[in-house]
C-alpha cells in the first residue's frame, strides 16, 4: 500500500499558481481560505447580501434545478419501498447551507449571505473554498450529474464538501429524525469527504488534495477508502431487466458503498460499515405495474462470496426495523420472503444480492439473478 501511495502521489499534476485579484471586502477571508485549503485565487470572489426570504428562495431554486420534481418523484416512490417513509409521504430537501447563513452559488459564481445575524466565520470560510475550487477546477461540471449517476454525484459533492469542511475546520451534526431524514444526513454527511481530504493532504499536501478536485472520485466507495481512489477502482456492472411480468422498468440510478451504509444505519443495524464495505457494484430499479403500482429492486454485487453473505445476514435486521410486523415466510429457490404492508423478497447468487418490495417482489428478484446464473 505505501508503495503504490509513493507512485501515485509522484505523478500528480501540481496545483496552478496563484493569482492576485481580491474583493476589498473580504479579501482577508479569502486569503485565509487559500492558505487553509492551499487552493489558490484566481479571481475576486463577489459577495451579495439578500433578505431572509430572497436568501432562502436561491436555495430553494437552486435544490429545484438540481433535484427536479421528476426525479424526486422517482425517489419518493424507492424510499418508500425501502422503508424510508410511508407511501405516497412527500420527500422533504432541506438545502444543506440554510442554517450557516452562507453558500456560494456555482451557478452565479457569487457567495451569498442572508442579512443579520451574520455567518460566522468558519461558514463564511467553508464557502469561500467552495468557491476556490470552482476557480481552479470548475464545479458546473457538477451540474445535472446527479440525475444521471447519483453514486458519483454523492462522490464528487463529498469530496468538495469535505476539502471545504476540512480547510474551515467543520464536521458532520449529529443524524437524528426519521429514517429518511437519518439516510439523507448520512449521505451529504462531510465527514466522508473531509477523511479523504485529510488522508490526501498527509500523503502528497495540497498537490494530492487538488488530484481528487481536478478528477473526482467516481464511486462513493473511492470516497470513502484512499486505496480505492489512488487505483480508481471502478464498480463492477450490474444490470437490471427491462421487464419482468406485468412489471415495467420506470427507472434506474446506481447506488453505492455510501447507500448501502447509510440505510442499513438509518435504520439500526449492527455493523453497517463492516458489511457495506464488501460493496462492488449496485443499482436501485424502479418497476411499476400495468395498474401502476410499484416495486424496487436493490441489486448489489459484492467483492467476495464473504462480504455477500455478510449481506445477507444484514438483512433480516433491515427488515426486522424497516417493516415492522413483516411476516417472514418461505419462498424457495429465494432464501426468504416477507408478507406484510409490501411483499418483500431477498435472494443471493454468489456474489450477487437482490432485494425487492412490492408487489410481485419474489419473482422480480428471481428475475434479477437470472443473468448471474452462468457467472
Amino acid at each position: 500500500m505505501k508503495a503504490l501511495v509513493a507512485v501515485v502521489i509522484c505523478v500528480l499534476t501540481a496545483a496552478p499558481v496563484a493569482g492576485a485579484s481580491f474583493a476589498p471586502k473580504n479579501a482577508g477571508l479569502v486569503r485565509t481560505a487559500a492558505r487553509l485549503s492551499g487552493l489558490p485565487v484566481r479571481r475576486a470572489v463577489t459577495e451579495q447580501t439578500l433578505s431572509g426570504r430572497r436568501y432562502d428562495a436561491a436555495l430553494a431554486s437552486a435544490a429545484a434545478r438540481e433535484y427536479p420534481r421528476s426525479l424526486r418523484n422517482v425517489d419518493e416512490s424507492l424510499y418508500a419501498r425501502l422503508g424510508l417513509l410511508p407511501s405516497g409521504a412527500a420527500v422533504q430537501l432541506t438545502p444543506k447551507t440554510s442554517a450557516s447563513r452562507a453558500w456560494y452559488d456555482p451557478r452565479t459564481r457569487k457567495l451569498l449571505l442572508r442579512r443579520a445575524p451574520a455567518p460566522q466565520r468558519r461558514h463564511l470560510i467553508n464557502e469561500l473554498v467552495h468557491a476556490l475550487v470552482d476557480q481552479n477546477f470548475d464545479l458546473r461540471r457538477l451540474r445535472g450529474l446527479r440525475g444521471r449517476d447519483r453514486d458519483r454525484a454523492l462522490a464528487a459533492d463529498g469530496i468538495v464538501d469535505g476539502t471545504a469542511a476540512l480547510a474551515a475546520d467543520l464536521r458532520s451534526s449529529t443524524v437524528r429524525g426519521t429514517p429518511l431524514e437519518r439516510f439523507l444526513q448520512l449521505d451529504s454527511s462531510v465527514s466522508a469527504g473531509r477523511a479523504l481530504a485529510a488522508e490526501l493532504r498527509y500523503l502528497g499536501g495540497s498537490r494530492a488534495i487538488a488530484s481528487a478536485l481536478r478528477s473526482f472520485p467516481r464511486t462513493t466507495e473511492q470516497l470513502l477508502h484512499v486505496d480505492k481512489f489512488l487505483e480508481r477502482e471502478p464498480a463492477l456492472p450490474i444490470g437490471v431487466p427491462a421487464r419482468v411480468g406485468r412489471l415495467k422498468l420506470r427507472a434506474v440510478e446506481t447506488f453505492g458503498e455510501l447507500d448501502v451504509r447509510s440505510l442499513l444505519r438509518a435504520f439500526g443495524v449492527p455493523g453497517a460499515a463492516a458489511v457495506a464495505e464488501g460493496w462492488g457494484g449496485g443499482s436501485l430499479a424502479l418497476y411499476v405495474s400495468s395498474e401502476g403500482q410499484t416495486t424496487a429492486a436493490l441489486a448489489l454485487r459484492w467483492d467476495t462470496f464473504d462480504d455477500a453473505t455478510e449481506w445477507r445476514a444484514a438483512i433480516s435486521r433491515y427488515v426486522g426495523s424497516a417493516f415492522p410486523g413483516a411476516a417472514a415466510r418461505e419462498c424457495p429457490p429465494l432464501d426468504g420472503c416477507w408478507s406484510g404492508a409490501s411483499e418483500l423478497a431477498a435472494a443471493a447468487l454468489g456474489t450477487t444480492s437482490v432485494f425487492a418490495s412490492g408487489p410481485d417482489a419474489a419473482t422480480l428478484a428471481g428475475a434479477v439473478l437470472k443473468p448471474y446464473l452462468t457467472l
